[in-house]
């Protein structure tokens, strides 16, 4: 799918890094392409599905992560689980943020607040997407 998204933790409304370690556990095991001086990484997933990921991790932590070009299924199971891990959210433009948890909710922009809706699979945040 053509489309990006982005990841950001958010700590009483300000953007607020991430742990670097959660990045490196769920997607490096399936980076099969990676070109650091334009933070890039490929991954493949089980399912044969990939995704295009920009992140720099600096100092074991990330400040944000943009996911392109990415396939349902097993890459946005990936994604799902490393938000969950983390402590961030996924932002997809034109759609609610996707929480990991409930109580991410207080942590968000006020704008983001009333809308944002828990993801739990990739499954979910496919019926989110819908048809973008």
């Amino acid at each position: 799918m053509s489309y990006d998204m982005f990841v950001q933790r958010f700590e009483q409304g300000d953007a607020a890094p991430m742990a670097g370690d959660a990045f490196l556990a769920v997607f490096a095991p399936r980076a099969d392409r990676r070109e650091p001086q334009h933070s890039y990484w490929h991954i493949s997933a089980d399912d044969g599905g990939t995704a295009d990921l920009y992140a720099t991790l600096a100092d074991d932590t990330l400040d944000s992560l943009m996911i392109s070009r990415f396939s349902v299924g097993a890459v946005l199971d990936l994604l799902v689980k490393f938000v969950g891990l983390a402590d961030a959210v996924v932002l997809p433009p034109g759609r609610p943020a996707l929480l990991a948890h409930e109580s991410q909710r207080c942590h968000l922009p006020e704008e983001l607040r009333a809308d944002a809706v828990v993801v739990q699979a990739g499954a979910d945040v496919e019926r989110i997407l819908g048809s973008c």
